[in-house]
């Protein structure tokens, strides 16, 4: 008879346990929440309590698996709160600073969902800061309370409140600082939560909210102390109160006190002030997240570079002149190549940093402005090196005003550190504006490398005027470009051409850009070589003449203008100005494809959809138009929504798809909304 009703036990809780799932991968199913078996995953190994870390078989891409409490004790309320905190991550638009959300599991023979998140390679902020500390100088360490601002700045923004930020919770992936969201709503009464608080890091939990949590709950003041605590921590090394033998009771009485930690020797002074700022008992004295980020945006320009404080650059006026005497220019060029970045710098770095410049100012005459970012990330990665630690070497480097283009070209497109157009600004008025007496120096290496640095700087400035870009939208660029020009700038001239184009700040004048282009390209600017052969193509400026056009455009691409290898594919795609060769477009597809160029990357998926010059292959093609949307390329970001609502390639994704159609439509293409439509009805 106990058997009979042990039996009878068993089979009432695996009815319930069926019937769990089944409204459980149902309301997955309504949510458009991808749910992927656990027989997709290799490799998977335990890292921590309920997290593991696997790899999907398909992509090899390395996720982490976190088990999540659906069927124990289940409720549509723990339900509910894992579809509020999926809402959450799909509000912040899958952010590059938030850790990604890949979908949910259901690990085979168990009961046990699981949900599938991004992996951070650099493991949590506290282990990173214990493993590297010593390594990190003042400018590493500002990159990373920066990095850590403008993500909590990303949450306050769309309302959502961290609640429990620390150390352990802030992990790092290729150096670049990543928030993991979930949890933020957790899944166990609210009881349990309560008392989850009070037993965690108490260090970095907002006094007030101690005091009286029972009655108030968290808000956007508690995440700034929290930050204050983190950012007392990037500038000691250590947990806050690692050293204290105290009872979690006492230690929370002496906070609530107005207990902090001592200040370490050698912090500057305005990053002791903005963390003491933060961290202050009253959460109503504490500054807001955007005056945090703008206290260590200027702490970054004034105390990191070193700006000496008597001769202040004034960069809003664009006034900036520093006079050199003959030992100071002999001095620098001392340290340029003798010296080492710092005393614990490798000559290997002090070397990378000069290559990586010179790679840096060929890109101006040889490629299109907009391969520059993808071709400077590939140069990095090749040689592997972390753009982080890349970038605080060169602002930390002796003769750091040598490379504030570079420097400036890194906070423009958020490489080692978030996108800050107003610090790409700043950087290159410095380079664009610092006047050199070069009566006083006997080198002229040295003299080469603060020119081209000015000449870059200019033209970079002028870019952001011309596109509104940390300044506002205004008619000053072609005036700059211009005077560089006069200058002897064949690169400015370039841009000069551009504007004569399209009208920009002054009359539109299609035969004076061809011109100017065509001047420049005689005296071997590949650039301009390129923009000659497309005037000629398509008559701008000049009368139309396809033959001419493949001509210049196939010696640019021989050159290695990797746009005009792309457009070298067209020719030979289309017959225009050469026999048609569909195998000698794909050839030349793929050549400027795999070196970034999101035009080839669409148009190679497009052969390998259609078998052009190559063999059918779907699966390939759809590879490609990842690459191309990826990279912001709007027919790439159609292709790759439709191939995900058809399963062309991929596998079948409905929310995917609304992604990408969304991305595209957003950037202006038409038949995404067309597609959305069909997809909603």
């Amino acid at each position: 008879m106990s058997q009979e009703k042990t039996n009878e036990h068993e089979a009432i809780r695996e009815w319930e346990t069926w019937m769990d799932n089944l409204v459980i991968k149902d309301t997955l199913q309504k949510e458009n929440i991808p749910f992927y078996q656990y027989s997709e995953f290799d490799n998977v190994e335990l890292i921590s309590g309920i997290v593991y870390k696997a790899t999907f078989k398909t992509s090899r891409k390395a996720v982490v698996l976190k088990c999540i409490s659906l069927n124990d004790n289940f409720t549509l309320d723990n339900l509910n709160n894992l579809i509020n905190e999926i809402k959450i991550h799909r509000k912040l638009k899958i952010h590059d600073s938030i850790l990604k959300f890949y979908g949910v599991t259901n690990k085979e023979d168990t009961n046990n969902y699981m949900i599938i998140l991004e992996y951070a390679n650099n493991n949590s902020l506290r282990q990173y800061l214990k493993t590297n500390f010593q390594k990190l100088d003042w400018n590493a360490k500002l990159n990373i309370a920066k990095q850590i601002a403008n993500v909590l700045t990303i949450l306050h923004s769309n309302d959502i409140i961290y609640g429990k930020l620390n150390s352990e919770n802030i992990l790092i992936h290729n150096g670049i600082i990543k928030f993991n969201i979930f949890g933020l709503t957790k899944i166990m009464p609210e009881s349990l939560r309560l008392l989850t608080n009070v037993l965690g890091p108490i260090q970095y939990v907002d006094p007030q909210y101690l005091e009286i949590f029972k009655t108030i709950g968290k808000n956007k003041s508690s995440d700034i102390f929290s930050l204050g605590i983190i950012l007392w921590e990037i500038s000691s090394g250590n947990p806050p109160f690692e050293m204290e033998s105290l009872s979690n009771v006492d230690l929370l009485n002496n906070i609530l006190k107005g207990k902090r930690e001592m200040v370490t020797p050698g912090t500057p002074s305005k990053y002791k002030e903005i963390y003491i700022d933060c961290w202050k008992h009253n959460g109503n004295s504490r500054p807001d997240i955007s005056q945090v980020v703008k206290n260590l945006s200027e702490l970054i320009i004034s105390d990191a570079i070193g700006t000496p404080r008597s001769q202040p650059r004034n960069v809003t006026n664009g006034i900036i002149s520093v006079k050199l005497e003959k030992q100071n220019i002999q001095n620098e060029e001392s340290k340029v190549h003798s010296d080492p970045l710092s005393v614990d710098k490798s000559a290997e770095v002090k070397v990378f940093i000069k290559d990586l410049f010179e790679f840096f100012i060929g890109l101006y005459e040889k490629q299109d402005s907009e391969i520059h970012p993808i071709m400077i990330k590939n140069y990095i990665r090749k040689h592997k090196k972390n753009p982080v630690e890349i970038l605080c070497e060169i602002i930390s480097h002796p003769s750091h005003s040598l490379f504030t283009s570079l420097i400036g070209f890194f906070y423009k497109n958020g490489i080692g550190t978030i996108t800050d157009n107003q610090m790409a600004f700043k950087f290159f008025s410095i380079a664009a504006n610092e006047i050199i007496d070069t009566s006083s120096s006997n080198s002229s290496s040295l003299m080469k490398l603060y020119n081209t640095n000015k000449e870059i700087g200019t033209i970079s400035l002028a870019d952001m005027h011309l596109n509104g870009t940390g300044v506002g939208k205004d008619t000053k660029a072609f005036q700059i470009y211009s005077k560089l020009a006069d200058e002897g700038s064949l690169i400015a001239l370039i841009s000069v051409a551009y504007c004569y184009q399209n009208g920009f700040g002054v009359k539109k004048n299609e035969e004076k850009a061809f011109e100017l282009w065509l001047k420049s390209a005689e005296k071997g600017i590949l650039v301009a070589q390129s923009r000659v052969g497309w005037c000629y193509r398509y008559g701008i400026g000049t009368p139309k003449d396809v033959a001419k056009g493949f001509q210049w455009c196939l010696k640019a691409a021989l050159a290695g203008n990797i746009g005009a290898i792309c457009n070298t594919g067209f020719c030979y795609n289309n017959g225009e100005g050469v026999v048609e060769n569909k195998k000698e477009a794909f050839k030349w597809y793929l050549k400027a494809a795999v070196q970034g160029n999101s035009g080839a990357q669409y148009n190679l998926g497009n052969c390998l959809e259609n078998g052009n010059g190559i063999n059918k292959d779907q699966t390939e093609a759809f590879e490609w138009y990842k690459k191309a949307a990826e990279c912001n390329y709007i027919y790439g970001q159609y292709k790759v929504g439709k191939c995900f609502y058809e399963g062309s390639g991929t596998k079948k994704d409905i929310v995917k798809a609304i992604y990408w159609l969304n991305k595209a439509k957003e950037n202006g293409y038409i038949d995404a909304n067309r597609l959305l439509k069909e997809i909603i009805k």
